[in-house]
């Protein structure tokens, strides 16, 4: 409109003398609180105009050197007419424009590409209308610089229309697209719909509308979203002050309803809902969880069923959250943890201490299944606790966890949790069978008095004591780090004592043996279930009770250990006796860089080996083991093939 003034001051004139008319204005700054032109020029000459800006700031952007030209310029009295325009913006194609006003109405058209054309009118009642066909974004990102870097692409249709009263537009957007230049954002082949009106009572405007999504896919790192025919309606109002949301209500059909209300100052938000009344989880998980935990290297997980939730917030925070699965299941890493029948609802209020209490059909970790429980929970503040002791059926026994507390640490963003539970006495032949392991007999139980987290790491109060093989094992020093992390780590130290040895040597059939042994197993160190380092000794438990061993663990002792008693007792009268008998048993390995330092009996080195096993009785056998440096991989080949192999030894 910068050529307005002008072309009214040469319409003046023409109207008092209709001879042609040349005329000249030049302008060193015109300001205005939208718009701020430097070193204007204005030409009239023989039916043509011609305008000239040294520089001009506009929308929050400044360009140089802009040019209008109009090549045909009609002048009557009360009317003027800009025909065969072009406006030239540096760096830019050249855009054809036809330009109007008579009395109090004014009409623009801009004509940007071949087949793409904007309409404006404005009426002296205050009337606007915009008319779009074709329009493509190249003119708003020449109009508005920054979104030049999200090559914005697409087609827009459609027509606005208002006055200072009321107002509406439908658009729709097609083959729409953008990229940000890092690639965090992006979207492809978009159809978008848009309806909206609204009604100004007072000062405040009532808002409704309607918006549909049709085609295309729109990324924002890491979630990519693909077109499901979603709809969007809503009703509100705003003022001069804020907004509300009466109601908005989004219709995803493969996720379900999305419903939210809300209301704010333009600066803040001040209070707000959102209810998500019947949501398939599949779908929030495929579309939204997955691509979130992949992005930070977490097992994958798989949601099924269905479940609702709702959020209340106002200034000072989030106040109200409330969860209800039904029949909802999970699976983590294909299958290392899952869980099925989740059902129940918990609710969480900012200032109010409120009971729920969840069902679950079936809880299995790998092969180990659970049968239905119930979890009753207390929510208060910032913590997520056990109201009552929880009872978690396990192969015609219980897991009891007497306590659990999770609390969320607001300054930090981290978390923290305590847990204390105990295995039940177990048969562990039914444990083995559910795990897929060689069948071991007797019975296992264990104590956890209080396991801990915090700041990435869970350590363990107390000893773990695990009854097993008819003795005890103790864990102290117990450390998880980094356990919901890439790669998590295990610290321990390991104390067992008295086991029986007949019973563990037939469950891996190892070779028959009979006794009682301890073991020490100090500062163990696993990561990725592999272990890196350990300090470990075996030796006899104390006490007066048989002690044999067989043939078939003699040969497999001295696979370990590198030694040459099999060829002598393949050598020798001792190959017609089954089994032996033993005073001492020894064995240590000190794992450091994947090689294991091997040792025996304490004080029985011999001829630059070490004793592993020292005879006693009749008839009686020592076994000397001389490798005292293994790799520990190979260490451990050697054990599976020893367990594997069950043929008997060949005697000759």
């Amino acid at each position: 409109m910068w050529l307005a003034g002008g072309i009214l001051l040469a319409g003046a004139a023409y109207g008092e003398n209709p001879e042609p008319l040349d005329l000249q204005l030049q302008l060193a700054r015109l300001e205005h609180p939208f718009v701020v032109i430097e070193a204007l020029q204005l030409q009239v000459h023989e039916g043509q105009g011609e305008l000239q800006i040294g520089s001009l700031a506009l929308l929050g952007q400044r360009w140089n050197r802009v040019r209008l030209q109009c090549g045909q310029l009609d002048l009557t009295p009360g009317r003027w007419r800009c025909h065969q325009g072009r406006l030239q913006l540096p760096g830019q194609a050249a855009i054809a424009l036809e330009l109007e006003q008579q009395g109090g109405d004014w009409w623009l058209r801009l004509q940007p590409g071949a087949d793409e054309m904007w309409r404006f009118r404005y009426q002296a009642n205050g009337r606007t209308q915009l008319s779009l066909h074709n329009a493509s974004p190249r003119l708003l990102t020449t109009l508005l610089p920054s979104w030049r870097a999200k090559a914005l692409q697409g087609r827009l249709n459609g027509e606005l229309e208002g006055d200072a009263h009321r107002f509406k537009a439908r658009l729709s957007l097609s083959q729409a697209g953008y990229s940000s230049p890092d690639g965090r954002q992006a979207a492809e082949a978009l159809q978008l719909q848009f309806e909206i009106q609204g009604r100004r009572q007072a000062q405040v405007w009532q808002v409704q509308g309607s918006a549909r999504w049709s085609a295309g896919l729109l990324y924002q790192e890491p979630v990519l979203l693909e077109a499901d025919n979603q709809r969007l309606r809503f009703a509100g109002r705003v003022d001069g002050r804020g907004w509300k949301l009466d109601e908005a209500v989004l219709d995803w059909p493969r996720l379900g309803e999305i419903e939210a209300q809300g209301q704010g100052s333009w600066q803040a938000l001040e209070a707000g809902q959102l209810r998500l009344p019947d949501l398939d989880l599949q779908t929030l998980g495929e579309v939204l969880l997955r691509p979130w935990l992949e992005s930070r290297g977490l097992p994958r997980m798989t949601l099924s069923g269905r479940g609702g939730a709702a959020l209340k917030w106002q200034g000072s925070g989030l106040q109200q959250i409330s969860l209800e699965p039904r029949g909802a299941g999970l699976v983590v890493d294909s299958g290392r943890l899952a869980l099925e029948g989740l059902s129940g609802r918990l609710e969480w209020q900012r200032d109010q201490v409120r009971e729920g209490e969840l069902r679950l059909e079936r809880l299995a970790l790998g092969r180990l299944e659970t049968g239905a429980f119930r979890v009753p929970l207390r929510l208060q503040g910032r913590e997520l606790a056990l109201r009552q002791a929880l009872h978690i059926p396990l192969l015609e026994t219980q897991v009891v966890v007497d306590h659990f507390k999770f609390t969320y640490l607001p300054g930090s963003g981290d978390w923290q949790a305590r847990l204390g539970l105990s295995v039940q006495p177990l048969a562990l032949e039914a444990l083995t069978r559910a795990l897929d392991l060689p069948t071991m007999t007797g019975r296992l139980s264990a104590n956890l008095p209080a396991i801990h987290y915090a700041r990435g790491e869970a350590s363990l109060e107390g000893d773990l004591v695990i009854q097993v093989f008819d003795g005890n094992l103790s864990c102290t020093e117990l450390r998880l780090i980094d356990p919901f992390g890439p790669m998590p780590r295990i610290l321990a130290d390991v104390t067992a004592r008295h086991l029986d040895l007949g019973q563990m040597t037939q469950t891996f059939s190892f070779g028959q043996m009979t006794g009682f042994i301890d073991a020490d197993l100090r500062q163990l160190e696993i990561a990725q279930w592999r272990p890196l380092a350990f300090d470990a000794r075996i030796v006899s438990s104390p006490g007066s009770y048989p002690r044999r061993i067989s043939q078939k663990a003699v040969e497999n002792i001295t696979a370990l250990g590198g030694g040459g008693a099999m060829a002598a007792v393949q050598g020798s009268f001792l190959r017609f006796f089954q089994d032996f008998g033993y005073r001492r048993i020894g064995l240590s390995c000190r794992l450091e860089n994947g090689v294991c330092h091997m040792g025996g009996i304490a004080g029985e080195d011999r001829n630059g080996g070490y004793a592993i096993v020292e005879g006693g009785g009749i008839p009686a056998l020592t076994v000397i083991g001389y490798n005292r440096n293994v790799d520990w991989n190979e260490l451990v080949s050697r054990l599976h093939a020893a367990i594997r192999s069950s043929a008997p030894p060949v005697i000759k």
